[in-house]
């Protein structure tokens, strides 16, 4: 079924369902997340966020960015942290959980909110890297301009989605491997 469907009500369950899902997994793999509160709320009046969660150093000049926007990508995000995710020493791994958690959750969205909170991510996880990979799983958008005007003097590649979790940790690893 399209989630775009779904009633609201549903859609932020589904939402909810998932961020418990990554944040469960970010636990059991003794990786902390950061939230990122949304000014939307859902149908159901509750708060939104968008996860992020990193593994590596924090200054890599090497990292890949893992991007889920919906369900199956948050499964996919949270599948790859069960199977335990080690990038080599000097390698960075960032993951973001519900890009844009308003459209996710069926709630109204805010054109500005994703370029400030995945610039945040950038600043925050990524500010040292020379070559970043970037693989969107779900909801794919250009996000070219905003990863290209904060990374200003790394070479971005955008790899192509994957719809399974084994195909995410292959594309990982090939990835670190180069």
């Amino acid at each position: 079924m399209d989630p775009s469907s779904e009633s609201p009500l549903s859609r932020a369950q589904l939402y909810r369902a998932a961020r418990r899902g990554f944040i469960a997994a970010c636990e059991a793999a003794g990786v902390d997340s950061v939230a990122r509160l949304h000014p939307a709320k859902a149908a159901d009046g509750k708060p939104l966020f968008m996860d992020a969660a990193a593994l590596g150093p924090r200054l890599a000049a090497k990292a890949m960015l893992v991007i889920a926007s919906d369900a199956q990508g948050s499964a996919i995000l949270t599948g790859l942290l069960r199977q335990g995710l080690n990038p080599p020493a000097a390698l960075r791994l960032v993951l973001v959980n519900s890009l844009d958690p308003a459209r996710f959750a069926g709630a109204a969205d805010d054109p500005t909110w994703v370029p400030k909170m995945l610039g945040a991510v950038l600043s925050e996880d990524l500010s040292r890297v020379r070559e970043l990979a970037v693989l969107q799983i779900g909801g794919e958008r250009d996000l070219t301009p905003i990863l290209a005007q904060k990374l200003v003097d790394a070479k971005i590649e955008m790899l192509p989605s994957v719809a399974h979790v084994d195909q995410a940790q292959d594309a990982i690893l090939v990835f670190f491997a180069q």
